[in-house]
């Protein structure tokens, strides 16, 4: 194998300890032949101190003098590079050590591949608890990055002359009168790279950690959806974008309202929740009918995963939100609070949370949940991954825990 150079980026805002491990897992990687460039993206807390406890060569720091955003701090560090390739690391996310390694060997023998990403452990902020793995499409298309972004920046590597394209950096979308809102960017930078017919394609090992964090709150969410649904119509409207994804409108629409309602209803934005799932029904229908329908599958789904929240407590919060034409869907709450528990008791029993794991099931018993088919999806789901990540043998062991149960 040749040693190209990879030029790792990372944007920093406040990054405080978060971003001196993520350097730290940069630095000891099992592929040498790297660059680091650190990019403060002008945080009120100045780096350099932190920065300065790291005697390596191959660390740059790159300071904005004023907020331009993660999307432009990127940009910096690629406009500063010398690498061949290059990878992006968000600074409170984590490489494996064998990340470089395996992208440089995958990007090596697959000459057409342009763009090369990885499944990820999702954890939970400082405890580094793992939640589940994440696995994205083997060779991701338009489709789904439209349809919504299936790897995030910290997954993502690509071929320098890729990175240099002037058009994939496009902010146009960012900004109005009185916000400036960067969500949306790795649409546009993933959407134009497919326009132009190059390869996307997973080097199939889980090689990141991406940290959530307890109660995160998001400002500005009605901004960040609109930049997000801006994002998504810039490439449909491409004439590049084929008929069959643009046929992808309404889904991916509703895919983004619906997210977004979400937060809206955890943060207790009520009427912009409203706002935002009326919006999501009206383009998909579908999301509303059925027992359980798509909706309250997607809250189970979101509840069980956020081991910060009580996921009775928070999905009676969520139920309580919705708006008045869809009151009937209360019905489904106690099926959505059975299953929630169902699917937190399994995650932690797979990750050895033994105690956890044992109070979830005592909750869903109480709840009277059952073995139905989401949950049997699901959890076939999450031990596939399992099995992708560490084998036969490992993902038997978690099999015999779990039906211990």
């Amino acid at each position: 194998m040749s040693t190209p150079k990879v030029s790792v980026i990372i944007p920093a805002y406040n990054g405080g300890d978060y971003l001196g491990e993520a350097i730290q897992s940069v630095l000891t990687q099992t592929y040498p032949h790297f660059e680091l460039i650190v990019v403060d993206d002008a945080s009120p807390k100045d780096a350099s101190s932190l920065i300065g406890q790291f005697d390596d060569p191959r660390l740059k720091y790159i300071v904005h003098q004023q907020n331009q955003g993660a999307v432009a701090a990127r940009k910096t560090g690629v406009d500063a590079s010398s690498g061949a390739i290059i990878a992006f690391l968000d600074q409170d996310d984590l490489f494996h050590p064998e990340k470089l390694q395996a992208h440089v060997k995958f990007l090596e023998e697959h000459p057409a591949v342009g763009v090369t990403y990885n499944s990820r452990m999702e954890c939970e902020g400082e405890s580094r608890t793992i939640r589940s793995i994440w696995h994205p499409p083997d060779r991701a298309t338009l489709a789904d990055l439209v349809l919504g972004f299936p790897f995030a920046p910290s997954d993502t590597v690509l071929r320098r002359e890729l990175a240099l394209r002037d058009e994939i950096w496009d902010q146009s979308y960012v900004s109005s009168s009185n916000e400036t809102i960067f969500n949306g960017a790795e649409i546009i930078l993933g959407g134009r790279l497919a326009l132009e017919g190059h390869q996307f394609a997973s080097v199939g090992r889980a090689l990141n950690y991406r940290r959530y964090h307890p109660r995160r709150v998001f400002s500005k969410v009605a901004a960040r959806c609109s930049a997000e649904l801006t994002c998504q119509q810039m490439i449909l409207d491409d004439p590049r974008c084929p008929d069959e994804v643009r046929q992808l409108r309404n889904r991916a629409f509703m895919n983004t309202n619906l997210y977004w309602s979400y937060y809206a209803f955890a943060q207790e934005e009520t009427a912009l929740g409203h706002s935002l799932l009326r919006e999501a029904v009206r383009l998909h229908p579908a999301l509303v009918e059925g027992c359980p329908c798509e909706l309250v599958k997607f809250f189970v789904h979101d509840s069980a995963s956020d081991g910060s929240v009580e996921v009775k407590e928070h999905l009676k919060k969520l139920f309580a939100q919705l708006p008045p034409e869809l009151a009937a869907l209360s019905a489904q709450l106690d099926w959505a609070v059975g299953c929630a528990y169902l699917l937190r008791g399994a995650q932690a029993i797979m990750w050895n949370r033994t105690e956890e794991g044992q109070r979830c099931f005592a909750q869903a018993i109480q709840a009277d949940a059952e073995f139905d088919e989401f949950f049997t999806q699901n959890l076939t789901r999450q031990l596939l991954n399992y099995q992708k990540e560490f084998g036969g043998n490992a993902t038997q062991k978690v099999v015999e825990r779990l039906v211990s149960y």
